[in-house]
């Protein structure tokens, strides 16, 4: 395996971040104004405003203007000041991310009676740990009216880069007349809001720290002929990085490169490749927060209509089995970025996450099992969301949650918030002294367990792999295993039982604790489901994974 993208990337693109930024500045009023953004809207022209504009030398406060809203964007929009005054954490919808960057805008209002004319727009920062001054971020622009949320071009926006977002930083913003005396119809406007806030006041980036952990598996799929490989790109594998970046509140994601897994088995179900992920996933690693996620391509879209497919995953070391996922790589050329199938992982990722779907009533296929507490109508992202990579303006209304089935994907706030809780969980792990989220004991020790996979069309996967026992408190009688020889019950094994994303593949976990010369002459196996139906396992058709150990005593296993 090798790395892609390496640990430290919180910084990568920043030069573009900060050139992009300020391409649009030097122009004062940008004569190619961006598009209403229905679907979205690409910053290529955005902005930091660095230095001076031009010969711009700004004056007096700006009058007859209104700053109502200073947002600070790093994925979701969130509200820092609001009408000259500071918002503060208790008022906040989401939260900031240190060591990411951050879009800084404000919407304003004119008086009836505005008079269109060059105002210059201020960001102040300071370092409130040092106290020192960062360098201020300006941006000049000739005002016609009230901004428009939807088009940065109509408004004053401003970065702060990823070395600069750091706890402690603190902003306040103004608006500024050009030099020159004013002109007396200038002066008949009022005072207006010209600042927000009245001092140097939190930004609010959070002490965190937020990572992810994501192993690409690449199948050798060797039952179609001739075989399939999937063989991502440095561009597919930066694109995957970016998106999983973008969409979720943290600072790293570190991007792992697996050697290709041969699968040889006929695939009708995508779910079949989750048992093996998980096998494979037990025998390599001790870290319980890294997601394995495999790539296949079946010279299509989709395996019988699904695209995607994940366990829905809790929050402990113990749960570390189940933070595995498939996608179905597609790219209809070699020279298309994959898309679609980039939105797939991000989505299949928030499963792993513990994301349920998301309601959207325009979705093609409806979505199995959503979440009824999800706040924003039609699964509708509620905010503004914005690309620090892709430099794309998300509107609350046209966008959807990565987690429905509706195109034009983003992150929400509710979204945003429920993964933070999760990223902070699983990167604390990684680090002496931060609280421990989950099984704070560490993962239990691997026994041999017997995993099913049932799936909607009434066929089943079985595997025998090792991996940490569920506990007592997952185990029920809702799906039983009973071992039988020469016509005996010698074992009743109770299981934990899981749907997968779909909500309707079944995966059930029992542990094997018998002895192994008792499993090794057990002649049947039969699954008993809640109603008492009994259903034959074939015992040739059970794939028993080379890193198997059975225990001699089951004590050993308990």
């Amino acid at each position: 395996m090798r790395d892609i993208c390496p640990p430290k990337n919180a910084s990568l693109g920043l030069t573009t971040f900060a050139l992009a930024i300020c391409a649009a500045l030097s122009v004062g009023c940008a004569t190619d104004e961006l598009d209403d953004v229905g679907d979205e809207t690409a910053a290529s022209d955005t902005g930091d405003g660095d230095g001076d504009t031009g010969e711009t030398r700004e004056g007096a406060p700006a009058r007859g203007i209104h700053i109502t809203e200073v947002e600070a964007n790093q994925g979701t929009a969130i509200l820092i000041g609001k009408d000259g005054e500071w918002v503060g954490p208790g008022d906040r919808n989401a939260f900031m991310i240190r060591d990411r960057d951050t879009l800084v805008r404000l919407q304003h209002t004119v008086d009836e009676g505005w008079i269109p004319r060059e105002i210059v727009g201020v960001l102040h920062i300071r370092d409130e740990v040092s106290g020192e001054e960062l360098a201020t971020r300006k941006r000049s622009l000739v005002v016609q009216g009230p901004s428009d949320p939807k088009k940065l071009d109509s408004e004053f926006y401003f970065s702060i880069l990823a070395d600069e977002a750091q706890p402690g930083l603190s902003y306040w913003v103004e608006l500024l007349e050009v030099d020159g005396a004013l002109d007396p119809a200038v002066q008949a406007l009022s005072e207006g809001v010209n600042v927000t806030p009245d001092d140097y006041r939190l930004v609010g980036y959070e002490q965190t720290p937020l990572e992810m952990k994501v192993m690409v598996v690449p199948i050798h799929y060797t039952w179609v002929d001739p075989p399939t490989l999937v063989e991502p790109t440095e561009a597919d594998l930066q694109l995957v990085h970016d998106d999983l970046l973008q969409t979720n509140p943290l600072q790293t994601v570190t991007l792992l490169l697996h050697e290709p897994y041969e699968y040889t088995n006929h695939l009708t179900n995508l779910g079949s490749l989750l048992g093996p992920m998980s096998a494979l996933r037990n025998n390599e690693t001790e870290d319980p927060n890294v997601y394995y996620h495999a790539l296949v391509d079946v010279r299509g879209p989709a395996v019988n209509m699904v695209a995607g497919i994940a366990q829905l995953t809790g929050d402990s070391k113990d749960s570390a089995s189940s933070r595995v996922a498939a996608t179905v790589w597609f790219k209809q050329n070699p020279d298309v970025p994959p898309a679609g199938s980039s939105g797939t992982i991000v989505h299949e990722v928030g499963h792993n996450q513990g994301l349920s779907h998301v309601f959207c009533p325009g979705a093609a296929t409806t979505a199995a099992g959503p979440d009824p507490s999800y706040p924003h109508d039609g699964g509708t992202i509620g905010v503004y969301g914005f690309g620090i990579r892709s430099f794309k303006l998300y509107t609350p209304t046209a966008a959807h949650d990565y987690m429905t089935y509706c195109g034009n994907a983003w992150v929400s706030d509710w979204t945003w918030n429920k993964t933070y809780k999760r990223i902070q969980t699983l990167t604390s792990w990684d680090y002496a002294g931060a609280p421990q989220g989950g099984s704070s004991a560490g993962t239990s020790p691997k026994v041999p367990l017997l995993v099913g996979t049932l799936f909607a069309d009434g066929s089943e996967d079985w595997l025998v792999m090792m991996g940490p026992a569920p506990s007592s408190d997952q185990l029920g009688s809702e799906q039983r295993i009973a071992l039988a020889r020469d016509g005996e019950i010698v074992a009743a094994l109770y299981s934990a039982v899981s749907r997968l994303s779909d909500n309707e593949t079944v995966m059930l976990t029992a542990p094997l604790t018998i002895p192994a010369a008792e499993l090794a002459g057990i002649q049947a196996i039969q699954r008993v489901d809640w109603r008492g139906d009994s259903h034959p396992v074939a015992l040739e058709s059970i794939h028993v994974d080379h890193g198997v150990k059975l225990a001699a005593d089951p004590a050993a296993v308990r």
